[in-house]
């Protein structure tokens, strides 16, 4: 096998599919591919090159599209598992393996999915998850940028809308050609128009810029540039038509206008809407004065109806109230000096055993306690407004849906709605039974409820005395993994109260006989600028 030949080729296969040439490629790959298999060769470049192989299918399969090369593609990496992921490692195989069964999902529309056609896009979802978690089990600079826009483009086709564009904006903020981000994001933003109700000129602002941004990128192929002209374009009328209608003049000064009124923001509030976690439809792409407070609300100016209104607006101002909490003790924590006086008062032992002790550290095991807590009341309000209980009656947010009990699937699916939908979605990260990637984060609250649980500062924390050996179940917790593990529980609980002002909005206007006015062509609905 003539290993140096073979990579210059896979190069040159590489090239074409970027440059469009997707029928040439494919027949040229399953030339190599057929060669490579014929070798009796098995060392590691063996693996590595089928790897390389594989990707090259997945990546036609998805741009041609072509389900029969996605399908080779995905045959590769399923037949040579643990060989592949020894050669690349775990997180590029995962990476690879979700892009391959993304390519594979039944229905592209995210509307027209239901509690059935959903499973194999939370499979997807597990796959990238792995990937990242690989690599880092953050979605911090470390990780492949590419990894963090595929979990996003997943996220976006289950209406987890809040991590979708989340995923987007940590990538654009790196200033790296991937046009991917920016179009996933025009896209999530006009999913947010349809399952909000509600829009603002920032947002089609943001959409055309989406596209616009897609125009300078070397890596879009040339036959695709005319595509994402027609849609700046698009977008460019309809933000002409609403100020025209609204009779509001263009401000070329907008951009800095959103960011005076950003600077002149509480520390506190740039804290939430810099790490994401601001509870503002307009904070969900827009960080100025409309994102200053937690306005996120069941009703929108556009009315909705309904006798469950009004009480479930109850249960939201409950969820807030303890998620701006939990924020803020996470803030405290973060930006706060430690307040050795209090310290010293709590008159803690000296066993030089590594333990963080005091208020502080209680303040990061509280908020982390208090997200879980949110979820099951978010469950609750569920079952309530839906009749949804389970048959055992018990409510907790990862398990309460039990989809093949009793066809409460197909219950569900007479009900489903976009933030219904992300709801399970987001349960089934937290599901063990799911194969949830975040089910230990719901272990690790039952240990702190239950548990010792050891928050401590080093790597390996020393115990002079053996202060530890006579309690046998301690879990043992480094204090900047159970920040990590905060701030996504803090990310999930977000999603989960965007989805479910989402899913009780649904209901009202399904209730409402003239729901919705629209913009022309039907793509806007209008409620407020």
């Amino acid at each position: 096998m003539e290993v140096e030949r073979i990579a210059k080729e896979l190069q040159r296969l590489s090239k074409l599919v970027n440059l469009g040439s997707f029928d040439r490629a494919l027949a040229d790959v399953e030339a190599v591919y057929k060669k490579v298999n014929e070798s009796d060769e098995r060392k590691a470049v063996y693996f590595r090159i089928l790897s390389n192989i594989a990707s090259i299918f997945i990546d036609i399969g998805h741009m041609k599209p072509c389900i029969k090369s996605t399908q080779t593609g995905l045959s590769i990496l399923n037949d040579h598992k643990d060989e592949i992921i020894e050669q690349i490692g775990s997180d590029s195989y995962f990476y690879n393996l979700g892009n391959a069964k993304s390519n594979l999902v039944c229905e592209k529309n995210p509307f027209k999915h239901n509690f059935s056609t959903i499973e194999q896009l939370v499979e997807v979802k597990t796959d990238f998850w792995k990937s990242i978690k690989f690599s880092g089990d953050s979605l911090s600079s470390e990780v492949h940028p590419a990894y963090i826009v595929n979990l996003g483009n997943s996220l976006k086709q289950q209406f987890r809308i809040a991590e979708a564009l989340d995923c987007y904006d940590r990538v654009n903020s790196l200033n790296i050609d991937i046009p991917q981000s920016w179009i996933n994001r025009s896209e999530t933003l006009m999913i947010l128009n349809q399952v909000s109700n509600t829009y603002s000129i920032q947002m089609l602002e943001q959409i055309k810029d989406g596209y616009e941004n897609v125009l300078s990128s070397k890596e879009i192929p040339a036959s695709w540039l005319e595509y994402y002209r027609q849609k700046a374009a698009l977008h460019q009328n309809k933000i002409r038509e609403v100020r025209e209608e609204a009779n509001i003049e263009i401000d070329l000064h907008d951009s800095e206008k959103t960011k005076s009124e950003y600077n002149e923001l509480s520390e506190y509030r740039k804290f939430c809407l810099d790490n994401n976690l601001s509870l503002s439809e307009h904070g969900l792409y827009c960080a100025c004065a409309g994102s200053s407070r937690d306005n996120l609300t069941i009703p929108t100016l556009g009315g909705v109806v309904g006798d469950f209104v009004i009480p479930m607006e109850m249960v939201l101002n409950r969820l807030k109230s303890e998620f701006s909490f939990a924020r803020h003790l996470y803030f405290d924590y973060l930006t706060t000096e430690q307040d050795h006086e209090l310290l010293h008062d709590s008159c803690f032992s000296e066993l030089f055993n590594d333990e963080l002790l005091g208020i502080d550290v209680e303040k990061l095991r509280t908020a982390f306690r208090s997200c879980f807590g949110i979820l099951d009341k978010i469950g609750i309000a569920i079952c309530e407004l839906l009749d949804l209980y389970p048959p055992n009656g018990k409510i907790y947010f990862q398990s309460f849906w039990q989809l093949d009990k009793e066809n409460r699937r197909e219950k569900f699916n007479n009900l489903k709605s976009p933030g219904l939908l992300a709801l399970y979605s987001i349960a089934t990260d937290l599901n063990d039974k799911k194969g949830g990637e975040w089910s230990f984060l719901k272990q690790l609250r039952n240990d702190l409820e239950h548990e010792f649980v050891v928050v401590h500062k080093t790597e390996n924390p020393s115990d002079i005395y053996r202060s530890y050996d006579f309690i046998k179940n301690i879990v043992f917790i480094k204090e900047d993994d159970f920040l990590e593990h905060l701030e996504r529980i803090l990310q999930l609980t977000r999603s989960a109260i965007f989805s479910f002002v989402f899913a009780v909005r649904d209901k009202a206007l399904n209730e409402k006989k003239d729901n919705s006015i629209y913009l022309p062509n039907n793509i806007f609905r209008k409620d407020y600028k």
